[in-house]
């Protein structure tokens, strides 16, 4: 009997048929709108990342927060888009630390909260075109980007 070619074993009993899968695949991030300037998206809608991506050139500023994995943490947030370095005076008031990456900061408190809504008020006043995204389906912004991973390995 080689021919016969046996199903795979994955079924699921009835017990877990309605439960969440707890594995999501990694790389492909969902992005729930908070806050779009220019009224492409909904605040509340669900994007998947070609959506978002096929947009985000057209918003001077783009603001990307993860949820905390745990109540302490602080938060992580991202602002990207060619006029990010506008803000940074402002975060540096705010006593935010901001790390400079190529194409974006990432913004922590310390001992403290950040307040993407204080940060999208600051956008706001200064007439940018801003998105506010929050990221769903990633652990979150701590690992590097496959690229720049590659470079930091090298000897």
């Amino acid at each position: 009997m080689s021919g016969v070619h046996k199903e795979s074993r994955e079924l699921r009993s009835p017990d877990t048929a309605d439960a969440p899968d707890p594995v999501k695949p990694t790389g492909k991030p969902e992005y729930e709108v908070k806050w779009d300037t220019l009224s492409h998206f909904s605040t509340g809608q669900i994007l998947t990342g070609s959506q978002y991506a096929s947009v985000k050139e057209a918003y001077d500023i783009r603001l990307k927060d993860w949820a905390p994995s745990q109540p302490a943490n602080d938060g992580i947030y991202h602002i990207s888009g060619g006029k990010r370095d506008q803000i940074k005076r402002f975060l540096e008031e705010k006593r935010y630390v901001v790390t400079t990456e190529y194409y974006h900061y990432i913004v922590r408190a310390q001992g403290k909260k950040v307040d993407p809504l204080a940060i999208s008020q600051k956008i706001q006043g200064m007439g940018l075109k801003f998105i506010w995204v929050h990221v769903i389906g990633e652990t979150g912004p701590d690992r590097a980007p496959r690229k720049m991973r590659l470079v930091r390995s090298l000897p």
